[in-house]
């Protein structure tokens, strides 16, 4: 049905007249000061890396006639061949009233629709305590948005997802089904602000080969780990505002994540943004993000993130992003029946970096 939908979609938009084409990417420098020179934190090891287009993509709308829209976007990532990332068929039954079959992002976040675009976004990194611990963005489904005046409008949205993540140790597959949620948002003169949730029934797959050493001691030898979980009644409410005055603006989100599987029993996490902007051109950033509560066996550590990036704009393209990020650490020791490497590791690290940490970033993100 997926496969499907995307044909039929992908012949729609070329028989259309393409409008807002858009080129994005980035390149990402980073340095991280973790002792052990195998841990990954971010996919950035201990040493300076260049990955040249770390993210790239394009997008554009087709406009068939006055009603009907499509939107579609692809991104390439590291490793990874271009894949679809958004391609959607919109219908606007009136100015306000509008409906969205397809692949969509899930509107969890305040930067839920432009996340894959670095150049749109205020950080150098989105804070990982609220967009890494559980990062699904998109869904396969139909939604439905109204504005029901000037200060409020309500998106509601159903469909099944389906997401991949690979780790050092072990590569994460998921998958939700029967997939219903609802936001509101609230528009006021300088302050918007929303409330999201969703539920789902999940199933988690984790893929592993270990060696066989770290459970009885021989070496040489590696064994697959294949299992997978069901994470019944996956909840997740999210809530964030964001303020502006002037030069200046304050964004701040909270997320919980919980479900009846103590895989996952409960993720809470908040962060607090704070920026101005400087004669179009300097925009200085601080952020604090934390975890408020984890109890779970995939990722048993507590972080807490100082983070200070400065936005240079070079033109309206182009930005040049340098930042520090300093990260407290705290890990949790739990037992569970997962294989050796992932119990005790970090969803951010891909394993323990062994105490606090901090990462130096230097980013150039663009779009066309």
């Amino acid at each position: 049905m997926k496969i499907t939908l995307l044909i039929i979609l992908s012949l729609l938009s070329t028989g259309a007249f393409a409008q807002n084409i858009h080129f994005f990417g980035s390149v990402k420098a980073s340095q991280a000061t973790i002792p052990k020179n195998k841990i990954e934190f971010d996919n950035t090891s201990t040493n300076i890396t260049v990955a040249p287009l770390t993210t790239a993509g394009f997008s554009f709308d087709a406009s068939i006639d006055d009603k009907y829209q499509v939107l579609a976007q692809f991104i390439y990532r590291d490793r990874e061949v271009i894949s679809p990332d958004l391609i959607q068929l919109r219908h606007h039954f009136s100015d306000d009233t509008a409906v969205r079959v397809g692949l969509q992002r899930l509107p969890s976040n305040l930067h839920s629709e432009n996340i894959q675009i670095q150049a749109l976004q205020p950080w150098l990194k989105a804070p990982r305590e609220i967009y890494g611990r559980l990062p699904v963005y998109s869904f396969t489904g139909a939604s439905l948005e109204k504005d029901l005046g000037s200060v409020l409008d309500v998106h509601l949205y159903a469909g099944d997802t389906k997401d991949r993540f690979e780790g050092a140790s072990a590569d994460y597959d998921t998958e939700g089904k029967n997939l219903i949620g609802a936001r509101f948002n609230f528009k006021l003169k300088n302050l918007t602000a929303f409330i999201n949730t969703y539920r789902t029934e999940a199933y988690l797959t984790i893929k592993s080969e270990s060696s066989a050493a770290a459970a009885t001691g021989v070496q040489g030898t590696t064994f697959g780990f294949n299992r997978s979980f069901r994470l019944k009644d996956l909840n997740t409410i999210t809530a964030g505002a964001q303020y502006r005055f002037k030069e200046y603006f304050i964004m701040s989100e909270y997320s919980v994540v919980s479900s009846k599987n103590a895989l996952l029993e409960r993720i809470e996490g908040a962060y607090l943004t704070a920026g101005r902007e400087i004669n179009e051109k300097w925009i200085p950033v601080f952020t604090f993000s934390t975890d408020l509560d984890v109890d779970s066996y995939l990722s048993p550590s507590k972080t807490t993130t100082y983070a200070f990036n400065l936005n240079y704009r070079l033109d309206y393209n182009n930005i040049i992003k340098a930042g520090v990020e300093h990260v407290n650490y705290k890990e949790r020791t739990v037992a569970s029946s997962l294989p050796p490497g992932t119990s005790n590791a970090s969803i951010f690290t891909n394993g323990s970096p062994g105490g606090n940490f901090d990462v130096y970033s230097l980013v150039w993100a663009f779009v066309y």
